[in-house]
């Protein structure tokens, strides 16, 4: 996330660590306002 801080991107959902399964996420918006929602999820 801090790369996209970097860039100026709007954080739309800050880091979450998620309780119900191991996983952490967050979502920002690009300039044209799609948002974009990046995970890591337990293999």
């Amino acid at each position: 996330m801090s790369r996209a801080r970097m860039l100026d991107a709007r954080v739309v959902h800050e880091l979450t660590e998620q309780t119900d399964y191991p996983s952490r996420d967050f979502t920002v918006a690009d300039p044209d306002g799609n948002h974009w929602t990046f995970a890591t999820f337990a293999g």
